[in-house]
């Protein structure tokens, strides 16, 4: 096998391989002379069927089977010796032999992983809020306790609907349209007052009576069902069939025990602040790696190979596609697809891969290893996050070796960080306000189509959002003949 290698880019290399006539005539009567002895020709025995008459016979499809294989066997050769090799792409054969001999020629495009020599890594200045949980926090908390043990009574002391009210109707569209035929539900919940309801159909029902039919209209907003609708109003009919009003509990220790938190008020207000203090101090931990990983980042600037960051994008868009599907959403209906995905997701998939990769180097760096209790620690944790417990997780992880190269990866860069982090000048810092929260995350959570979150949690890149770092590190490399493909989740499999 001869080759030759050229320098597309900085990381990219396109490598054109040729098999000589030769070598490719050898393989392909090999091919042949094993194919006479599985056929039948009349006239002839197995195994005894002339070279010629083989040819004749099955020497196209026996061309395109040795071709196939040549090029995988020659690529992967010149891959074994090629070093950082991080993604290829599909071989593209240019010189076919013709019968009477030839060579067979082929071109390959393949992309190098970064080299990277981290520098000042330890003891980075790192900002961590401060994990406190004000009183206001615990009395929402227990507020919301409160609501969800609420009752609802009906309202026997007036006669029209007020500010409050949990309003039942039964809800039709009454326009002309074909398409509005179906668009009609019964015993739809209305609180007044709430803002949950879309525009116009509280203030339509406030004031009215307890058996009021209600004609109002609705807007049709930009992710309405009928395109040819959207932008319109639409004429609906609201028929009141019940009027009832939010009864809640009183705050005491009788309440207390209802919500299996403790048995007096005391004692559960101290389980939510334990429980939210916990949740903060996560918040905090995670807030203080972002601030490391930005810092370490910026002091080791380097670039992604195009085609790999590519494919990594665009595979992390499907897998949150699919996520949507299997919640039951629509993506149609909100105007999602892999591209409009792809593009809210690319500066995050970005930094998640070059967070990977600076750790991993830091850990070749430092030689860190993975050893069982750093494991342990793994199962532990995303077994927790998956509803399993740690034996169970770990069982599922060593079903599959690939499984548990991710695994072992994953633990990996959780050690490196754990450690960076230890030796990290922490400064105290305020906690973020909500609206540099919600301004750092409102970019992406329109395409998800989702509530906001907050920016206290970690970003999320890879499918389903489940998925652990490392795992760009953990796929091992499949034939050269198909794209690599490096990020791949199963917990969604194992909490099943």
């Amino acid at each position: 096998m001869a080759h030759q290698v050229e320098e597309t880019g900085e990381l990219t290399r396109s490598a054109t391989i040729t098999v000589e006539a030769e070598e490719y005539n050898r393989q392909v009567n090999k091919a042949l002379r094993q194919l006479s002895n599985r056929v039948k020709i009349s006239g002839f025995r197995k195994g005894k069927i002339p070279l010629s008459v083989m040819k004749q016979r099955y020497g196209q499809a026996v061309m395109r089977d040795v071709i196939e294989d040549l090029v995988s066997d020659n690529v992967n050769k010149m891959l074994k010796e090629t070093e950082n090799v991080l993604h290829v792409g599909v071989p593209q054969v240019t010189d076919i032999p013709l019968e009477d001999g030839g060579e067979l020629k082929f071109t390959v495009d393949y992309e190098l992983r970064p080299e990277i020599d981290p520098i000042g890594y330890m003891g980075v200045k790192v900002e961590k809020p401060k994990a406190e949980i004000a009183n206001e926090a615990v009395d929402a908390e227990l507020e919301n306790l409160r609501q969800n043990n609420s009752k609802l009574e009906p309202v026997v002391t007036r006669e029209v609907i007020e500010t409050g009210d949990i309003v039942t109707v039964d809800f039709e569209a009454v326009g002309d349209h074909p398409e509005l035929q179906d668009m009609r539900s019964t015993g739809v919940q209305v609180e007044i007052g709430s803002g949950q309801t879309l525009p116009g159909i509280e203030d339509a029902l406030t004031g009215k009576g307890f058996d009021a039919v209600v004609d109002s209209e609705i807007d049709a907003q930009d992710d309405f069902p009928v395109e040819e609708l959207r932008g319109q109003k639409l004429p609906i009919r609201l028929t009141v069939t019940k009027v009832e009003r939010k009864v809640l509990p009183e705050l005491d220790d009788e309440f207390a025990k209802t919500t299996g938190q403790g048995e007096t008020l005391l004692e559960v207000r101290s389980a939510i602040r334990a429980r939210l203090e916990e949740q903060r101090q996560k918040e905090a931990e995670q807030l203080a790696i972002d601030s490391m990983m930005t810092s370490l980042l910026e002091q080791n600037s380097f670039e992604l190979p195009p085609s790999f960051l590519d494919e990594q994008v665009t595979q992390a868009a499907r897998q949150r596609l699919q996520m949507f599907a299997q919640q039951g959403i629509d993506p149609a209906q909100f105007g999602l697809s892999v591209e409009a995905i792809a593009e809210s997701i690319r500066e995050d998939v970005v930094e998640q891969i070059k967070r990977e990769f600076l750790l991993m180097e830091i850990a070749r760096k430092e030689n860190l290893k993975v050893e069982e209790e750093d494991l342990s620690a793994y199962f532990e944790r995303r077994g927790a996050e998956v509803g399993a417990n740690a034996q169970q997780y770990r069982a599922f992880v060593m079903q599959n070796q690939d499984r548990f190269r991710q695994a072992q990866a994953s633990a990996l860069l959780e050690k490196v960080r754990a450690k960076l982090l230890a030796d990290a000048e922490i400064v105290d810092v305020e906690w973020p306000t909500e609206e540099a929260e919600e301004a750092e995350a409102a970019p992406a959570e329109e395409v998800e189509a989702k509530p906001k979150k907050k920016a206290t949690k970690k970003k999320s890149t890879k499918k389903d959002e489940g998925a652990d770092d490392g795992e760009a590190e953990a796929k091992p490399k499949k034939k050269a003949t198909k794209k690599k493909s490096t990020k791949k989740d199963d917990d969604a499999e194992a909490s099943e």
